[in-house]
C-alpha cells in the first residue's frame, strides 16, 4: 500500500476512533508553535510529523517557531490562543516544568493555561567531551572533577535547564562539583565544545548524534537508565557511576486550556498515527529519539511527577533562573 493510501486509512481510523475523537474535525488550517528556534530537536520532530498530520487532519499544518525564555515565551503565547483545537504547542516537557518552577512565582506559570495532548518522544541527555580534553570515558570525567574540581568547565544550554539539573543531581550524589557555563541554547554550546573552549557538555542526544558518529565529539554517558539504541556502546550513568539514575528528556504536544475533549482526543490520535509512519519513526529513532505517543493523561501525569522531582533538586542546589 502506498504512503498516501496508508495515511488515508489512518485518517479513516482516526475519524472512526473513540466517539470523543469522532465528534471533532479540523475546520481550518492547524497551527503548530514550536517553542524553540529553527533547527533544534523540537523543530526537527515537529516538521517530521507535519506532512502526515496534514493528511490525517485534512487541513494544512503550519509550523511556526518562537524561541525565547527556554520555551517559556511560546508556552505563554499558546496559553492565550483560541482553545478550539486548531492551535498546538510542541515543547520540551521538562523545560516547561523547570521554567514554571524557576520563573512562575515571579512572572506567572504557563502550565495552568495549557492542556497536555501527548508526550511524543523522549531522549537521553548525553554527557560529551571533545578529543583534546584528555577525557575518554565517564569514569575519567568524574576523576577530573575529583582532582580538579571547579576548574573543569561544563557547558549547559541555560541555567536551570534539564542539562543543568542532571549535572547537579549526579554531582550531588557523587560529592563532586563542576563549573557550569550557561549558553542560550545547544547550538552555541556545541560550537564552543567543538572549539575546545569548554571541557564537556550535557545536551539532548539527538542534537549531537552526527558530531559523535563522525568523531568530532566523544560520548561519555547517557542520562537514561538503559543505554540509548542510537548509541548502544555508550554507557548510562546508572550502570557506570550512579546506580538507578534515570532522567530522560521529554517532548510533547499541548493545547490551550479549555480545548474540548473531542479535539484533544482527535489530536492525540493524529499524532500517534503520524509518529508511527515509517519515514517519521525511522528518522527520529536514527537521531536517538524514543517514540512515546502517550495518552494525554499519561503526559499530564509525567509533567506533574517531574515538577515534584525537579523542585526538590532546585531547592537543594539553590538554583535560580537566568532572570533571578
Amino acid at each position: 500500500m502506498k504512503r498516501r493510501e496508508l495515511l488515508a486509512a489512518g485518517g479513516a481510523a482516526l475519524l472512526a476512533s473513540p466517539a470523543t475523537a469522532a465528534d471533532w474535525r479540523a475546520s481550518q488550517p492547524m497551527r503548530v508553535l514550536v517553542a524553540a528556534a529553527p533547527g533544534g530537536t523540537l523543530d526537527i520532530h515537529a516538521r517530521a510529523a507535519q506532512g502526515p498530520l496534514t493528511a490525517l487532519l485534512g487541513q494544512s499544518v503550519i509550523v511556526e517557531n518562537q524561541g525565547g525564555g527556554a520555551g517559556r515565551v511560546a508556552a505563554l503565547q499558546m496559553g492565550r490562543a483560541a482553545p478550539d483545537g486548531h492551535n498546538m504547542l510542541v515543547a520540551s516537557g521538562d523545560g516547561l516544568v523547570l521554567q514554571d518552577i524557576l520563573a512562575g512565582a515571579r512572572h506567572g506559570k504557563a502550565r495552568p493555561n495549557l492542556r497536555a495532548v501527548t508526550m511524543t518522544v523522549s531522549a537521553a541527555q548525553l554527557l560529551v567531551t571533545h578529543p583534546r580534553s584528555g577525557i575518554t570515558d565517564v569514569q575519567g570525567y568524574f576523576a577530573a572533577l575529583r582532582s580538579r574540581g571547579d576548574r573543569v568547565t561544563l557547558a549547559v544550554p541555560g541555567i536551570g535547564g534539564i542539562a543543568h539539573i542532571i549535572s547537579e543531581m549526579v554531582n550531588r550524589e557523587l560529592g563532586v562539583s563542576v563549573t557550569h557555563v550557561p549558553y542560550r541554547g545547544g547550538g552555541p554550546a556545541t560550537l564552543d565544545l567543538l572549539a575546545g573552549q569548554v571541557d564537556a557538555m550535557i545536551i539532548t542526544l539527538p542534537a549531537v548524534t552526527t558530531h559523535v558518529r563522525e568523531g568530532r565529539l566523544i560520548p561519555l554517558a547517557v542520562s537514561t537508565r538503559e543505554r540509548d539504541p542510537a548509541m548502544p556502546d555508550v554507557p548510562s550513568y546508572s550502570e557506570s557511576v550512579a546506580p538507578g539514575f534515570d532522567v530522560p528528556s521529554t517532548q510533547g504536544v499541548l493545547v490551550p486550556a479549555g480545548t474540548p475533549d473531542a479535539a484533544v482526543a482527535a489530536l492525540e490520535e493524529a499524532w500517534r498515527i503520524a509518529l508511527a509512519e515509517a519515514v517519521v519513526r525511522d528518522r527520529l529513532q536514527a537521531l536517538g529519539f524514543v517514540i512515546r505517543a502517550t495518552t494525554s493523561q499519561a503526559f499530564e501525569a509525567n509533567l506533574a511527577n517531574s515538577e515534584t522531582r525537579f523542585a526538590q533538586v532546585i531547592a537543594a542546589a539553590g538554583i535560580r533562573g537566568d532572570d533571578g
